[in-house]
């Protein structure tokens, strides 16, 4: 399977039609350490075309899948897309999960006047510069980190928190959102007692977690990344007991601690904020964690989600259109209020940024289970 990814190549779903298919591209990180990354969006928008196809695709017709390796490299990523728009002649492209090759390849797509929907790179900065204003043929589907903090800080503000402490990695991805935290606290009228960043230089981190106890902050909101486990080891030596929110790996955080700490019910207090979870006892939302388990022998992650409901927006959007035409699809994609499995619409605003609900989950019983959406 691996193999099959490693180029940027052609992807068609086979279909018994005569019809000149319609091209959708995907520029995705097919190679490299985070192939896999990739692949699971690949495999969310097979998934799409798989439900699509046989029931006489889009316009009574097939829709073939195009894909670009972008290699999370500016070069390869612009190559790539380029190559999708010129030579492949695809009519809408989703991508590029490498947030600098986003960023590089908008310019591109004004341009050529293809539509992008951006379905995984999370940034506000994408939001702030499409729609109105900036690169309107650009549309951002998912939360950026600006929703998902005021979600958070919402439901916080909701359960009578009154203080924070934010600890996070100091790369790039959890500082946006430390500072979007921030801000949203805030905005919230939630106290920040502290801010620690995490970096290759931290080694003590139950030293990290006394000067934030010193704040006595109600909860502490954490968006550690690679510092996950060592975080959570921390957390149960210290025996502090406040609640820790954010956005936790909860799968990480959970494999960190002794079984007798995960079993005495020292982390039901615990809450994370995510956009979609597997888990969350919706039946659509199980259904396709069925699907998809069915055809990949996977959970389904994020990404794959993500892009699952992308393609079937972009097929809407030409249904709706009655054209592949590039600039029928932007301009059907600016009205579209094509529901999400998550619930809401994926209704743009000004910017053409959808705004799907976000999901609170916690551990119970040793699991985690959603219990509150926003």
């Amino acid at each position: 399977m691996r193999a099959a990814v490693l180029f940027a190549g052609l992807m068609t779903a086979t279909v018994a039609q005569a019809a000149e298919p319609i091209r959708i591209g995907l520029t995705s990180v097919l190679s490299g350490p985070t192939y896999d990354r990739g692949q699971s969006e690949q495999y969310g928008a097979q998934l799409a075309v798989n439900k699509i196809n046989p029931s006489g695709g889009v316009l009574g017709r097939p829709r073939e899948l195009y894909y670009a390796d972008n290699a999370c490299k500016l070069d390869i990523g612009l190559a790539g897309t380029r190559r999708l728009i010129e030579q492949e002649h695809v009519s809408v492209l989703i991508g590029a999960l490498c947030t600098p090759v986003t960023r590089a390849i908008m310019p591109v797509i004004a341009e050529a006047k293809v539509p992008l929907v951006i379905a995984t790179s999370a940034g506000q900065d994408f939001v702030d510069a499409s729609g109105v204003g900036g690169n309107d043929y650009a549309f951002k589907t998912i939360p950026s980190e600006v929703d998902i903090a005021q979600s958070l800080m919402r439901w916080l503000k909701s359960q009578n928190v009154n203080s924070v402490a934010i600890v996070a990695a100091a790369d790039t991805f959890p500082q946006a959102n430390a500072l979007a935290m921030a801000k949203a606290a805030q905005d919230a009228g939630i106290r920040i007692t502290r801010q620690e960043a995490l970096d290759k230089t931290t080694t003590d981190f139950g030293a990290v977690l006394e000067k934030v106890k010193a704040g006595a902050p109600d909860q502490v909101v954490t968006v550690l990344g690679p510092y996950t486990a060592a975080f959570f080891k921390a957390y149960e030596a210290s025996g502090w007991k406040v609640p820790l929110t954010g956005r936790i790996d909860f799968a990480q955080a959970l494999a960190a601690v002794s079984p007798q700490f995960r079993e005495s019910d020292a982390l039901s207090d615990m809450t994370g904020v995510t956009v979609f979870t597997p888990v969350q006892q919706i039946p659509v939302i199980q259904d396709f964690v069925a699907n998809y388990r069915a055809h990949y022998g996977l959970v389904p992650t994020q990404r794959s989600f993500f892009i699952y409901e992308a393609t079937l927006l972009i097929a809407d959007a030409i249904n709706r259109a009655g054209s592949d035409q590039p600039a029928a699809i932007q301009q059907a994609l600016k009205t579209t209020t094509m529901p999400s499995l998550l619930g809401s619409t994926y209704a743009p605003d000004d910017h053409n940024h959808a705004h799907t609900p976000l999901q609170i989950s916690a551990i119970r019983g040793g699991k985690p289970v959603v219990i509150a959406t926003e």
